[in-house]
């Protein structure tokens, strides 16, 4: 089982690769066979090409910051709260979402689920 400490790096590389756009670090972290559902509702897909256009498809200047400590577990898993900020068509919006990340014994994430809902998207 991964360590507090473990996931917490994980969870933060994974917030300071968003903010940075280095999908190549993002994939690092996620397990073979890892997944990825963002938002929860939307399907699951497999982490390598669901970041890969995620990531792809943020606009420049989107910022990722956290709005809590990332917290751990007892078990294997860790959430984290953040908000993200950005400009679509001309417009400044953001996204509070709380992503929730499983791991496995090695430290890389298993399963992402991002939470938020209509309501989280605000201008």
């Amino acid at each position: 089982m991964p360590s507090e400490t473990t996931m917490r790096t994980a969870m933060q590389a994974y917030l300071d690769a968003l903010n940075n756009r280095d999908v190549a670090r993002i994939i690092a972290l996620f397990a073979e066979g890892g997944t990825v559902e963002d938002p929860v509702g939307s399907g699951v897909h497999d982490a390598r090409p669901g970041l890969t256009r995620l990531v792809g498809g943020l606009p420049d200047g989107a910022t990722f910051t956290l709005d809590t400590p990332i917290r751990a577990s007892h078990g294997s898993g860790a959430a984290m709260a953040f908000t993200v900020r950005m400009v679509l068509d001309g417009k400044p919006i953001q996204i509070r979402s709380l992503d929730v990340m499983q791991f496995d014994d090695e430290g890389l994430i298993t399963e992402m689920k991002a939470y938020y809902g209509p309501s989280d998207i605000t201008s």
